[in-house]
This record gives structure tokens, C-alpha cells and sequence, in this order.
């Protein structure tokens, strides 16, 4: 199971044995910080596992202002516990999956720290507005460079089994792979697409071209920015708009239209 974990996620995995299983800490961090971590504990007197958070993630996010009792935040946390099969105990401030095979805990296990990242995104009240003000000259921009040559979808993911991560936009050409392409206005949005492009890769064996166009340099940190830079597309758009959409563009049609 070690193996077929660390082929999953690719890299920056540390998996160790405790007395109730394994200890995952992976490459991605919270809110808080923190490298995001996660047990795979099992099997039980059935021969399930189980899949769990340290009991800390929805206590800090809490603690940081979100209440996930009440409101939009609330309706939130709960879709994602359902779109993730998932179930949080109160008492115990625990995620978890329960009641996995042996043979689909790998894949599970990517299904999970997805929702640990999906779930961080409960602390942001609103985006900002000069992010909503570069994103929406990047679509618009998008949609003339590839008008009438591509289909695009927005907020979907790009094949049936890839929908833990939905793109902000789906790029379709015929007789070239598609193209799903994240707005990095965030390092979840960045995390997500890494994770897309590991799981299509590796996983799944299939092509799929994974885009993270950030606004500029600032927007991640040096590392999180270097090793994106090193698995993905990653344009970037302020101060080389034109550049930036056309190799989206170029990514989608094989070729690099005009665009002005």
C-alpha cells in the first residue's frame, strides 16, 4: 500500500507505520501552515479501513473565524462532506472515510486530501477584488483567442473520473487533449491542479494538459511557484497578458492564434 501511495501523489510524501497503521504527511499545507497529514487506520475485525484527519483541521479553521454551523459556510461543509463521501464527528473533530476495501485505499486517500484542501477554503469570506478584476480579463481574453475553435466549460472538471478537482476552465479542440486550467488566486487552486496533473499522469494514464495561470510571481511562495513551474503551465499574466492567453491558446489549438 506504501508503494501504490507514493506513486499516487507523486512526491514530497512521508509515509510511516504507527500502531494503528500508517501516517501520511504529504507536500501540500493548511491554513495553518502545516503540512496537511492524514492516518490510514485498518483493518478492522471486517477487514475495513479507515481514512482520518488528526483532529485538527475543522477545530483551527473554527478557531480562525469560520463558522461551519450556521450560514452559507455551514450548507458548504456539508456538501463537501457528501461529494466526498466523508463524516465529521463533533466530539471528536475528526474527517474521516470509513469502510474501505483494501484495493481502493490509494485511490480513497487522494479523494481525502482533496477534501483537506477544498475544505481550507472555508476561511475565505469573499476573493479580492483586484483577483476578480485580472481572472475576468483572463477569461474574457481567452474566450476571443480561441472563439469558435474551442468549446470552453467553466467550474467542471475535465474527464468523469477526475471530478475530485473541477478546473475553473475547461478548454476543448478537436484532436487535441483538453486542456483544464486553474486561476491561482490561491495555493489551494495550485495544490488542486498539481494533484489533477498527478492523478491523470500517474494514476489514470491519461493526457490531459493542466494549466495554473497566475496573476504574477507574488502570487505563491518560491517553492510552491518552482515546483509547479516544474509539472505544469504556468504563464503568467500581468504585465504579458497577450503572451500569458496566447500560450493557453497555443496549449488548446496546437498552434498560437492572434490575439490582440
Amino acid at each position: 500500500m506504501k508503494d501504490e501511495l507514493c506513486r499516487a501523489f507523486c512526491d514530497n510524501l512521508i509515509v510511516e507505520r504507527v500502531p494503528a497503521g500508517l501516517a501520511v504527511t504529504t507536500g501540500f499545507r493548511g491554513v495553518s501552515g502545516e503540512p496537511l497529514m492524514f492516518y490510514i487506520i485498518g483493518p478492522d475485525a471486517a477487514g475495513a479501513w479507515r481514512l482520518q484527519d488528526d483532529g485538527t483541521t475543522i477545530p483551527y479553521i473554527e478557531a480562525a473565524g469560520a463558522d461551519l454551523g450556521n450560514g452559507a459556510r455551514a450548507d458548504t461543509f456539508q456538501t463537501l462532506l457528501r461529494d466526498y463521501e466523508a463524516t465529521y464527528d463533533e466530539q471528536s473533530g475528526e474527517l474521516s472515510i470509513e469502510a474501505l476495501r483494501e484495493e481502493i485505499v490509494a485511490t480513497a486517500a487522494l479523494r481525502f486530501i482533496a477534501l483537506l484542501l477544498r475544505v481550507q477554503e472555508l476561511l475565505q469570506t469573499t476573493r479580492e477584488k483586484a483577483e476578480a478584476v485580472w481572472v475576468e480579463e483572463a477569461r474574457k481574453s481567452l474566450e476571443r483567442a480561441v472563439a469558435g475553435r474551442a468549446r470552453i466549460e467553466y467550474e467542471t472538471s475535465v474527464e468523469p473520473d477526475l471530478n475530485e478537482w473541477p478546473a475553473d476552465v475547461v478548454l476543448r479542440a478537436a484532436k487535441r487533449p483538453p486542456v483544464a486550467l486553474f486561476f491561482g488566486t490561491s495555493p489551494t487552486k495550485a495544490y488542486e491542479a498539481l494533484l489533477l496533473n498527478s492523478t491523470a499522469r500517474y494514476q489514470l494514464r491519461k493526457k490531459v494538459i493542466v494549466v495554473l495561470l497566475l496573476e504574477n510571481d507574488r502570487a505563491l511562495t518560491q517553492k510552491l511557484r518552482q515546483r509547479a513551474d516544474n509539472s505544469i503551465v504556468v504563464p503568467r499574466f500581468r504585465g504579458a497578458e497577450w503572451d500569458a492567453v496566447g500560450r493557453i491558446a497555443e496549449e488548446t489549438l496546437g498552434e498560437r492564434p492572434q490575439v490582440h
